[in-house]
């Protein structure tokens, strides 16, 4: 299910963070009711973030070590231990890479955990909701940042552990939607 009313990029900078937190809030409730997030915002001097931590899944996220191929993880054991990646895999608190997320799946270590399928498809529709709300003007040629705010994505948090469903949930709406909303940014 998409947004009601595409808003302009004028609309969204008029929002301001506090509305936008309460639309993702109320758009990850509509599309996930069976998992918890939290979102939180933070302002600071420049700006301000918000920051999406997923709490509790009504699936499998996150793969279990031994069913990793051991391809996917043999590229880090130049800088990692197989015991320091099981380690890493096995902690119920992780902070994501929004931009690994907006990948294709296949194997990709997202900072320090490997994801399923399922998980990668449902933190991508995650990462989609927030940015529908944000832009980025950046230019690192002449070091220029310029968002409508910096956006943070995590499982569980430094003090709350993530927990992890179980098993695969067969979600169509949930593809289609990723789809949908791929097609608007391109068109």
């Amino acid at each position: 299910m998409m947004h009601e009313k595409e808003l302009t990029k004028k609309e969204k900078i008029n929002l301001g963070t506090k509305e936008i937190a309460k639309r993702i809030r109320k758009q990850l409730k509509k599309e996930f009711p069976d998992c918890k997030f939290s979102v939180r915002i933070k302002r600071y001097s420049g700006g301000s973030s918000i920051t999406v931590s997923f709490m509790k899944a009504d699936r499998k996220v996150k793969m279990d070590f031994d069913k990793i191929p051991q391809g996917w993880f043999n590229r880090y054991l130049d800088i990692r231990s197989i015991e320091d990646l099981r380690k890493l895999q096995n902690e119920d608190y992780h902070q994501l890479n929004q931009h690994t997320l907006k990948q294709e799946y296949g194997g990709h270590w997202c900072n320090g955990v490997f994801l399923t399928r399922q998980g990668h498809l449902l933190l991508k529709r995650v990462v989609q909701i927030a940015d529908y709300y944000n832009y980025d003007d950046s230019d690192m040629m002449t070091d220029y940042y310029s968002v409508n705010f910096s956006f943070n994505i995590q499982l569980g948090k430094w003090d709350k552990p993530f927990i992890d469903g179980e098993g695969f949930k067969v979600d169509k709406q949930l593809e289609e939607n990723i789809k949908q909303r791929q097609e608007q940014i391109l068109a």
